[in-house]
Formats: structure tokens, sequence, C-alpha cells
């Protein structure tokens, strides 16, 4: 009998920051390996208006990203699809990829948001590896 691959557990504190009203992602170890440019750290398609949101506009905020459960998460990111919107990508400026995936965050803490929002490739480096099923959040700082 095969056993499945159990994907590994992460848990990551990672920055997110607003510049020319466009959100990034602050991974300069991704960039210092030369493994994409500062377009690949665009936070758009639904990611940069739920950073917006939670941030409650600040322009930065940091998260709690985790694969797994933990107390005081506020809210969940849920799988639905991979794809994308090359239109879109293509008109903001965001480096050219092949794919990415789309969630879907029900709720912030106890507001009913119902919000789609779309990840880059970049989130298959900060889960080393894949896009998790599901994503637990919590709002760290947004100062």
């Amino acid at each position: 009998m095969q056993k499945l691959k159990q994907s590994p557990i992460v848990t990551k504190t990672l920055s997110f920051y607003k510049e020319a009203g466009i959100w990034y992602a602050d991974l300069p170890a991704f960039l210092e390996a030369g493994l994409g440019t500062k377009t690949n750290l665009m936070m758009v398609d639904g990611s940069d208006t739920f950073l917006d949101y939670i941030s409650n506009n600040q322009g930065k905020a940091t998260l709690k990203l985790s694969t797994e459960p933990f107390e005081g998460s506020e809210t969940v990111l849920n799988k639905i699809r991979i794809g994308m919107n090359r239109g879109l990508l293509d008109n903001i400026g965001h480096a050219i990829v092949d794919y990415g995936a789309y969630y879907l965050v029900e709720k912030f803490k106890e507001n009913i948001l119902n919000h789609q929002l779309w990840l880059c490739p970049v989130t298959e480096y900060v889960f080393e590896g894949g896009y998790p099923e599901k994503i637990y959040i919590k709002l760290i700082n947004n100062k």
C-alpha cells in the first residue's frame, strides 16, 4: 500500500507593504536568491483589497500564516482553483507567470467577506512547495 505524501506544516510571519498604490510581499531572501523580481511580489487580483481591508488601509500588514489551524487565527483562505487572469496581470505589470491559485475568504474575525483573492507562484516559495488547501491567518501588526 502506497503512503500518501504529507504536506509539511508551515508557519511563517510575513510582512506586506504598499508602495505607490501597490501591495508587495516583503521577501528580500526571494529577491537575493535570484528567484524573481519585485514584480513577482505584487499582491493583486483581490489580494490587494484583502490587505487593504485587514490593515484598515494602513499600507503595511504583518501576518502570521500557517497551513494548520492555530489559536488566535482570524481567518482561513480556502483554495478553490488553479488559474489566473492574464489580462489583469499584464495590465498591472505583474511578472509573467504561468499559473496561480484562487482562494476564498469567507470571513475575517466575525465579519462576513466572501472575498476571492489570487496568490501567485511565490506562494510555493513561502509554503515550501505547492499551494496549501487552507492558509490560516492572524494579523499581527498593521503599522
